[in-house]
């Protein structure tokens, strides 16, 4: 009797929901009104959390989020195009070492850039 007193009930641990990730690599984005052409793929992770499509590239510290995988890449290539726009803008004497680390690959990432009329 002693030893069935001892003895403790295993707590009941949750199974953790695995976070379902997805590779998301556009050879083009389409932005405000620009289309960005890349060399290769732009790797980035799509993964959904809390309701909400993210997508992110690490590289580039770039992060787009929707309610929907469309607004997630809306939002997504508008981030895009708004780095790459801003970073073209700054001379490389005012930037950190990770942000000139960042203007370089966006630099050659990107192939080119269509301007829309």
């Amino acid at each position: 009797m002693k030893n069935a007193l001892l003895l403790k009930k295993k707590a009941r641990v949750r199974k953790r929901k695995r976070k379902k990730v997805y590779l998301f690599s556009p050879r083009v984005i389409n932005g405000k009104d620009r289309q960005y052409v890349f060399n290769f793929p732009l790797l980035s992770i799509m993964s959904k959390e809390n309701g909400h499509y993210v997508i992110e590239n690490s590289m580039l510290s770039i992060f787009g989020v929707g309610r929907t995988r469309t607004e997630a890449m809306r939002d997504f290539a508008e981030v895009f195009d708004d780095v790459y726009r801003w970073y073209g803008e700054l001379q490389d004497e005012a930037l950190t070492p990770k942000m000139l680390r960042i203007k370089t690959m966006l630099n050659s990432t990107v192939r080119g850039v269509i301007v829309a009329p």
